[in-house]
């Protein structure tokens, strides 16, 4: 199983503290950041290969995942159009696997039940939370028999959950949904999100919608998540 990690863009809605940092590179406490959180919960399990894409302060992260993470294999995708494009780049970018994936951005924070329930699933999946309020600002999604029909920001009606882009995908569902990633971009369609292309695909694959149920799991996209978050890793 090997594990994409989005990590390609400028994170500007963290202010000063992006300057000279990736956005996966913020603090949370100590020396901890949000990336090496992530990477050392997910690399208590079968990982055999990290991906991690790149574009924005490409060798800073690089830099710092080689000093910290010496001994763990990663390979890095560099996507050189990031401050024009949406992550579908990056993703259209990531060789072909015949591997089952683990795919997250590169802001999000957990914690190791939450990676249990996600790894260990035996089926797509993709993270949602019925317990919390439909957030204004991230993702949504729209679900039925337990499998996810859509997913996006713009979903606002009443069967709205919220959802978070942590996914397990069966090398299959993978593979169709990257097919239809590489359509996006090849037409032209790079600065919407990967999940446009998901959502033309769900009569095709089916994504089971994990229900996390409070545990954690938040992307920090400005201040405001940041104190959120420290304050719950407290």
């Amino acid at each position: 199983m090997k594990c994409i990690i989005l990590n390609s863009g400028m994170g500007t809605r963290l202010e000063e503290l992006t300057e000279n940092n990736p956005k996966s590179l913020v603090k949370l406490h100590n020396n901890e950041t949000i990336l090496s959180r992530a990477i050392s919960i997910i690399s208590n399990f079968e990982i055999d290969e990290f991906i991690i894409t790149t574009g924005y302060l490409d060798d800073v992260l690089r830099n710092y995942i080689d000093v910290n993470f010496p001994d763990f294999n990663f390979t890095y995708v560099h996507n050189p159009f990031y401050n024009k494009t949406n992550y579908i780049k990056s993703i259209d970018l990531i060789p072909d696997m015949d591997d089952d994936i683990i795919l997250l951005h590169g802001d999000l924070v957990f914690n190791q039940k939450t990676a249990e329930k996600v790894i260990n699933s035996n089926k797509s999946c993709v993270v949602i939370d019925s317990t919390i309020n439909i957030p204004k600002d991230d993702f949504k999604a729209k679900i039925e028999d337990d499998t996810v029909k859509y997913i996006g920001v713009d979903y606002f009606e009443n069967d709205a959950v919220a959802c978070q882009p942590f996914y397990k995908l069966k090398n299959n569902d993978w593979k169709t949904w990257k097919n239809k990633i590489r359509d996006f971009c090849e037409n032209g369609k790079t600065n919407v999100y990967a999940e446009n292309a998901l959502n033309e695909l769900t009569n095709d694959i089916n994504i089971y919608a994990l229900d996390l149920e409070g545990l954690l799991c938040m992307e920090v996209d400005n201040k405001n998540d940041l104190k959120k978050v420290k304050e719950i890793l407290k």
